[in-house]
């Protein structure tokens, strides 16, 4: 009896946890859904046609609404534990980024009677190798901080190139400076908390310290001989990206004779892509449910199909199932589901649909999107080539690092002390079914299973910082798309010997420390 009231205990609570995981899901959706509609929606304004103040507001907006897109992903995605499968590459453009500083905080200074500038001092790089969300954040909160205690003063930014190809992020206000007992904590390793002088300071802080680590970068407080309150995080030169990267983040791709179809019901996310792709100079057409889908591609011939999951009259997966259970070449199609679904239960079900890969809405970056959508067509995205890497030695081909410790410590340090043994269990898991499932689709040169696996390896090693087994999916997945079966034996091979040594790292962080011997 009492195993069986056990076991009713157990089905009830699994039942409700599954109830919840739903009720995340339709929420995440629906949110992220909203969020996509209001940035799209800002993109969408003739910002020229604007007086300066009005298009000041709106580019803070704008830049405050892309800030909030990712805050809300990250929230969903840890609420359920799903932060493993997203893409964590990060390739983020110095320019771009002050632009969208600007945009989000000068607007406000001014509102308060103050200024928000940025100076830039030194020989900086032209991109930085790190999560732009996790910067947003701790930045935001320093400059938040800073306009609050020194409202009608000016606010600095400055951004300065150290000696060791480190760099250096100082945000300084005219106010009346930390408390003594901040500075304390923050010198002596202590917890920030919103009390004493600055009262309201404190989580912004602390929020900024912990974030500050987890990037690898060292945050310090102090006040200004001059006056005012002086934050200073510097990062690392590890975090300064690879020339290879500053290439990818400053170009738009060019889609010039691509045949792109878009299905989605909502005409405010098909002009927002229209205008997105013919940009990049696509031929797009668009339609709006799945049935037109079907039809349009009855009558003409595409390169890749862009498709929403929710559609009225036939649903995107319905769309996918029925185009891969056809004959001929509009089955071999590239299809990809652009979805407000992210969770991995939705990523699943899209998988087996038959989809090549999915892009989340809202679309973030318009040179990722386009990188994206020629990585699926297998055109060159700027990444190395196959040949390239046939012909060179790796180190000389800019693939970055084997594993970055930095970035999987900090997937370890978010996981927690619970979280981080189920997270390196399911990852092991996923890396030896991946290898497995290459070394089938080699042997038998099955096209469709390299490049589903390689998907997935493109999203693993991207998550835990095994940046050069990214790169070596990304070629192999390419040389993939191109049908280039007599290379690609040549080209697993080393993404093979990488995906081992990546196993065996993730093992060895499994494996239990043994206890110490004690002598008897």
């Amino acid at each position: 009896m009492a195993e069986r009231l056990m076991a009713s205990g157990q089905g009830a609570s699994a039942s409700q946890s599954d109830k919840r995981t739903d009720t995340l899901q339709l929420f995440s959706h629906d949110i992220r859904s909203a969020m996509s509609d209001v940035i799209g929606g800002l993109r969408l304004l003739d910002r020229h046609r604007l007086p300066p103040e009005e298009r000041l507001q709106i580019d803070r907006v704008q830049a405050a609404a892309d800030t909030l897109a990712g805050l809300v992903d990250g929230a969903l995605l840890a609420a359920v534990g799903d932060r493993l499968f997203q893409n964590e590459e990060q390739r983020l453009s110095l320019d771009e980024w002050l632009s969208a500083l600007e945009g989000r905080w000068s607007g406000r200074a001014r509102a308060a009677g103050g200024d928000f500038v940025i100076a830039c001092l030194g020989d900086l790089p032209d991109g930085l190798s790190v999560s732009q969300l996790m910067l947003d954040r701790i930045i935001g909160n320093l400059i938040a901080n800073a306009l609050l205690h020194a409202p009608g003063a000016p606010v600095t930014l400055c951004l300065t190139s150290l000696p060791d190809q480190a760099v250096q992020i100082t945000i300084r206000d005219h106010g009346p400076g930390f408390a003594p007992h901040i500075l304390a904590l923050m010198r002596d390793g202590g917890d920030i908390g919103p009390h004493g002088p600055h009262a309201g300071a404190g989580l912004g802080l602390r929020i900024a310290a912990g974030l500050s680590a987890e990037i690898g970068g060292q945050l310090t407080l102090a006040n200004h001989p001059d006056g005012g309150g002086e934050a200073c995080l510097i990062l690392p030169a590890t975090v300064i990206a690879t020339p290879q990267m500053r290439r990818d983040g400053d170009t738009i791709p060019d889609l010039d004779g691509l045949r792109i179809l878009v299905a989605d019901d909502n005409l405010t996310n098909q002009t927002i892509l229209r205008q997105i792709l013919g940009r990049m100079r696509a031929d797009v057409t668009c339609v709006a449910d799945g049935l037109a889908a079907l039809d349009a591609l009855e009558r003409a011939v595409f390169d890749i199909a862009l498709i929403d999951i929710e559609m009225p009259r036939l649903s995107g997966l319905e769309v996918m199932q029925s185009v891969r259970a056809r004959r001929g070449a509009v089955a071999a199609m590239s299809m990809v589901a652009l979805t407000a679904y992210v969770l991995r239960d939705n990523r699943e079900a899209i998988y087996a649909a038959g989809a090549d890969g999915i892009i989340g809405k809202p679309i973030s970056s318009v040179a990722d999107f386009g990188r994206a959508i020629l990585r699926y067509v297998g055109r060159p995205t700027g990444l190395p080539e196959p040949e390239d890497v046939l012909r060179d030695d790796l180190g000389t081909m800019g693939f970055g690092k084997v594993l970055d410790q930095d970035r999987f410590a900090a997937l370890l340090s978010v996981a927690g002390a619970t979280g981080a043994p189920e997270l390196l269990e399911r990852l092991q898991e996923d890396l030896g079914a991946v290898l497995a499932a290459l070394d089938r689709g080699i042997a038998s040169a099955d096209l469709a299973e390299i490049r589903g696996q390689t998907h997935i390896l493109i999203a693993l090693s991207g998550a835990v910082g095994a940046e050069r087994l990214y790169r070596l999916a990304e070629v192999l997945n390419i040389a993939a798309k191109r049908r280039r079966v007599d290379d690609l034996a040549a080209l697993y091979a080393p993404c093979r010997a990488d995906l081992q040594g990546l196993i065996a790292t993730v093992a060895a962080h499994a494996a239990p420390i043994p206890p110490p011997i004690q002598n008897i």
